[in-house]
């Protein structure tokens, strides 16, 4: 027994000197596969600007994905909760959580108004003059060319009994590019929730119109209250103490909007030149808004498209999707993207205006996307910008329809 006790001693003792041992050996991690996870992400980031068509979600029933991850909601919400308690009487300092507003994006908000402004502008010439634009007459697809595609996409209602075939009609510059309306705030402050009985009184807007009224932009048609002072926060109640002159309670002087010169002179411009215009103003636009979401807090339906710029979401019960029976109607609110305030409204990219033949059905998989305002733009004579190149799959050759079948 002890001479075998001794040999396995000495069995273990020349592993651990050999070259076999566990420090001598790499990792599994460390080592390199050719289908690796590093190697994936190698290959993404040599292509960063790779993008494919995007895909509706299979599960409408689903919620939204959330921008901000839960743990870091929780987290901001019990700092807020400790903070109440610690000072339960206390000034809010930032902008423009405490009414005013935030001075770095003033000139923001009046530089998106004009890029809106200029944006509708053009691609209503275009649209008018140049390009047609066609809408399906039961669904919200939208085709840019001379002929609507041939692509059976149709959910709308009869789609089942036409083989979900579009029947087309004409468009116009609203169903190019989407913007999503909210209800108008007055006082963001004292007043950031429109209630259900309200719905009717309180105006709905576009809610990047509303957004650059709550970051600057004055218009006499839609007033909004403008403070000097902030306000105070009484346990959660926003409270305003300053004192307010009669003559000046509805509503601040209001500044005149300078016009662009080429909203002036549009009309004597070509084609190329006016969609080259109206993309720049579009990428313009997006940028700022992205900017002004940044302090400004926006909020969408977490199952409809819904939305509400202001501090919180509104209390109209008015909500019809999924599990609304639940909610009463309410809204389920959370952090809004850039796509639900400015929809993208992708659309079949076509290669050839020109050409007779609309798009296939057959063809379908070999097709690209890209929004309808780039892809109206780049119709126009506008180069194709590099964000959407490999969506919309210019590097792709088209097979002819007897040729599908061939094709891996």
């Amino acid at each position: 027994m002890q001479r075998r006790n001794r040999i396995l001693q000495i069995s273990l003792f020349g592993i651990s000197k050999s070259r076999f041992s566990s420090s001598s050996i790499n990792p599994l991690t460390d080592l390199d596969f050719p289908y690796s996870k590093a190697t994936d992400d190698d290959d993404e980031d040599e292509d960063p600007l790779y993008a494919d068509v995007p895909k509706p979600r299979k599960d409408k029933s689903e919620r939204k994905p959330y921008p901000t991850p839960m743990k870091e909601l929780i987290r901001r919400a019990k700092e807020e909760k400790e903070l109440r308690k610690s000072q339960p009487c206390r000034v809010l300092e930032d902008p423009p959580d405490n009414g005013l507003l935030v001075p770095d994006l003033v000139h923001v908000a009046h530089s998106v108004h004009r890029r809106r402004a200029s944006l509708l502008s053009g691609l209503s010439r275009i649209i008018h003059h140049h390009i047609p634009v066609h809408r399906c007459r039961f669904c919200t697809e939208v085709h840019i060319g001379k002929e609507g595609h041939g692509i059976r996409t149709c959910t709308g209602p009869g789609s089942g009994s036409r083989s979900a075939t579009h029947v087309w009609k004409r468009g116009r510059a609203s169903d190019v590019v989407l913007f999503a309306k909210c209800f108008h705030l007055y006082d963001r402050a004292l007043k950031p929730r429109v209630l259900h009985d309200e719905r009717f009184t309180v105006p709905k807007i576009s809610s990047v119109l509303e957004l650059c009224i709550q970051a600057g932009v004055d218009l006499e048609k839609f007033p909004s209250k403008r403070r000097t002072k902030p306000v105070y926060s009484i346990e959660g109640r926003i409270v305003d103490f300053e004192e307010v002159n009669k003559e000046n309670s509805e509503s601040a002087a209001t500044t005149p909007l300078q016009e662009d010169n080429h909203c002036i002179s549009a009309e004597t411009k070509s084609l190329k030149e006016l969609s080259i215009e109206t993309m720049d103003s579009w990428f313009e636009m997006v940028t700022g808004v992205k900017e002004l979401m940044g302090r400004y807090k926006v909020w969408t339906c977490g199952y409809c498209p819904e939305i509400q710029v202001g501090p919180k979401g509104h209390k109209v019960k008015m909500c019809k999707a999924t599990k609304h029976q639940m909610r009463d109607g309410m809204h389920a609110w959370q952090e809004a993207t850039i796509d639900d305030v400015v929809g993208p409204n992708y659309v079949w990219h076509v290669r050839d205006p020109d050409a007779s033949s609309a798009l296939d059905n057959s063809l379908q998989r070999f097709y690209g996307k890209a929004p309808a305002v780039v892809e109206l733009c780049v119709q126009g004579g506008a180069p194709v910008p590099d964000k959407y190149r490999s969506m919309m799959r210019l590097d792709v050759v088209y097979p002819q329809r007897d040729e599908v079948d061939l094709v891996a």
